[in-house]
This record gives C-alpha cells, structure tokens and sequence, in this order.
C-alpha cells in the first residue's frame, strides 16, 4: 500500500487533489491508520485515478464522474453529450470563422411546413440565458437525468414562452424523459406549428425565426407566444413556432 504522499507522486498528481477526490467519494483510501491519521491506497486504485483524471480532462464534473464510478449512469451516454456539447461549440466557430469570409455564401434555410410539436414530459431548468451558455443548462439536466436513473426519451430544446410580454418572458431548458410521475416536471401538450428544419448553423438561427415569421404573416397564419428550438446531435435545429 502507499502512503497518500506516495500515491500522489505515483499517480503524478497533487494531494489536494487527492483530498477532494476522496471527499466526493470518487477514490477512497482502502485503510485508514486511526493511529497517526494517515491514509493509504492500494496499486489497483492507479488505473480508477487514471481514469478520473482522463474523464477531468475532458471536462467532465465530479457529480458525472461519481455516477460512472458507481455503475449509476453510462460512461458512453455522458460521453457522447459532452462530444455532442463540444460538435456545437466546434460549429459555431467555424460558422464565426465564415461569417468573417466575404467569399463564403449566405446559407439558405431551409422548407417549411405545418407540422405538430409531439406531447412530452420533461425536465427543465428555467433559466433566460444566452444560446452560448445553453451548454450549462444541458448539463445540468443530463447530470439530473444521470443521478435520478431517467431514461431520455428524445433531443433537448429550449421552450420560449410569452414573448410579448417583457415581465413574463422565460426560457426553459427541457430535456425529454420517459416514465417521469415528479411534480418538478413539465408536461408539453401536442399543438400545431410552422416548422423548419434548419442546417445553417446556430449562429446563424435567426434566419429561421425571420422565415417562420414571414411566413406565418404571408399566409394568415396567427401565432402564440410560444417558440421551440430543438437541438439535434448533427448540428442542426428544428425551430417550432405554435399556432393559435
């Protein structure tokens, strides 16, 4: 066994470091002397420090890191959310990068149609946040999802509610679940909408709403104050806006 001063250099990191991750409950010492206090670990437990220190360097949080350790989430689900996560911000600075190139043409949105938004029970956290820090608001949901064992039922989205009303605007972030009975929850009802499903990038997403809009006006089509970004795993959005 090693000495946690051993352990550190071993396993080439700090012991605050050390100290947290036992604190957290990530790695705990396999014998502690209650002598002199002092706390040992066993080889084994190189290669579990060695894949929190990977999972920490892909920005993973001791919460997520916890839940894999455990067996009580999917190191693959949390994984492919956090490359998920990183795709989008990948995007969006390359969508700046040709935003800033004259010779890059204007993306073209894409068709529009009346379809409906499906019913579903979510999750959210009510936040009225830039789109840029949506990725915050996603991760405490999926890190919620994780700790409480839900199953998600489709892609998150952003639910945008009383538009013209500058006291009671709000934005939520939801992320859909199955078999959820808790009173923290919300219930989206099925209702028609204009839809786009638009592959331009998110920075560019308000060419939807301007498309939509136009195109409710054009065709005598009364909206609600309720609006739908729904953010897909290959980088593109379906952006709802509900019928009256």
């Amino acid at each position: 066994m090693y000495t946690r001063g051993q352990f550190a250099v071993m396993g080439n990191i700090g012991r605050k470091a050390l100290r947290l991750y036992h604190e957290e409950g990530l790695l705990v010492p396999v014998y502690t002397n209650e002598e002199n206090g002092y706390h040992y670990y066993d080889e084994k437990q190189l290669a579990v420090l060695e894949k929190i220190k990977r999972f920490r360097k892909i920005g993973l949080s001791l919460f997520e890191i916890r839940q894999i350790l455990d067996g009580k989430a999917e190191e693959a689900e949390i994984i492919e959310s956090r490359i998920s996560e990183t795709d989008r911000l990948l995007k969006e600075l390359k969508d700046y990068k040709t935003e800033k190139d004259p010779q890059q043409t204007e993306v073209i949105a894409d068709e529009i149609a009346v379809r409906p938004f499906e019913r579903c029970v979510c999750i959210y956290v009510c936040e009225n946040v830039e789109r840029e820090n949506l990725g915050m608001s996603v991760g405490k949901l999926y890190e919620r999802a994780a700790r409480e064992n839900l199953q998600i039922a489709g892609a998150h989205f952003a639910l945008f509610s009383d538009l013209d009303d500058e006291e009671k605007f709000s934005m939520r972030t939801c992320l859909p679940v199955l078999n959820y009975a808790g009173t923290d929850a919300i219930e989206i009802y099925e209702e028609k909408c204009v839809h786009m499903h638009f592959t331009g990038g998110f920075s560019k997403i308000r060419q939807a709403h301007q498309s939509l809009r136009r195109y409710a006006e054009e065709n005598g089509i009364d909206l609600t104050e309720r609006v739908y970004e729904v953010y897909n795993n290959d980088m593109s959005a379906d952006v709802y806006y509900a019928m009256k």
